[in-house]
């Protein structure tokens, strides 16, 4: 396994990590908030709109600028 190869992996390991976490959410919302309450809660203040903004761009940079 070359470091393309374990940086996918590692890749598709956080996205299934998040998909883990939201079915979790769905199924257990007094526990765990979904994906939705959590990016809803961020882009309430400036600050949060903006470091989400920068994630957007930092996932797009990395993706698709090839």
């Amino acid at each position: 396994m070359n470091s393309h190869d374990g940086t996918i992996l590692g890749y598709l390991l956080v996205l299934a990590a998040g998909v883990i976490l939201q079915v979790l959410a769905v199924r257990f919302p007094e526990r765990l908030p979904s994906l939705g309450r959590v990016l809803t809660y961020v882009m309430r203040t400036r600050t949060g709109r903006v470091g989400v903004s920068v994630a957007w761009a930092w996932l797009g940079l990395h993706f698709f600028a090839r």
